[in-house]
């Protein structure tokens, strides 16, 4: 479930909360640009919806502020407003959205995708840097082996393949255990 900051008035934070799906958040309100500072580093929000009628320069600050704390933003404008905050806050990371259940969804739907993107990208790090990992211990395992015992990369590397295969062991696994021995 999304933890969502709204930072509107009463009356108007109602309205806010009957543009997302039902069930599907659980929202927080702060009125005032002070306390929404405070409740955005106090929790972890998953999104944080600014209404522009609290006013322009104070809507704005919370807006890059919370944007620059990590968290997805949407600042609700009006309609006429909205090209021109567009660009605007598009340099800070914060989505611009028209007060309507259409447009918010539009820019969820946005904001959904580039967290599925986000996800995707540090899933494939993860891999690329335990690979990477593998491969300098690989390495040092030839290294240690070439300067002890005078193998060559290529003696090295069959001699490590055989000690993995003989001993039911990953690449890595007798690599270190390489390591462990000669170093």
């Amino acid at each position: 479930m999304e933890m969502v900051l709204i930072i509107a008035e009463r009356t108007r934070c109602d309205e806010i909360k009957r543009l997302f799906p039902p069930g599907m958040c659980a929202f927080v309100r702060a009125e005032s640009e002070t306390e929404a500072r405070r409740k955005t580093l106090d929790f972890n929000f998953s999104l944080v919806v600014v209404d522009l009628m609290l006013g322009i320069s104070a809507s704005k600050d919370i807006s890059i502020f919370a944007s620059m704390q990590d968290v997805d933003t949407i600042l609700l404008v009006p309609e006429d407003l909205h090209t021109h905050f567009a660009s605007l806050m598009l340099k800070y990371g914060v989505y611009v959205s028209v007060f309507s259940r259409e447009s918010l969804r539009a820019v969820f739907g946005a904001i959904c995708v580039s967290r599925e993107k986000i996800r995707k990208a540090e899933e494939k790090n993860k891999k690329l840097l335990l690979r990477l990992k593998n491969e300098k211990l690989i390495t040092e395992a030839k290294c240690l082996l070439s300067s002890k015992k005078g193998l060559s990369e290529s003696e090295a590397h069959s001699y490590i393949e055989r000690k993995a295969m003989n001993c039911r062991i990953s690449l890595t696994d007798a690599a270190m255990s390489i390591i462990n021995q000669l170093s």
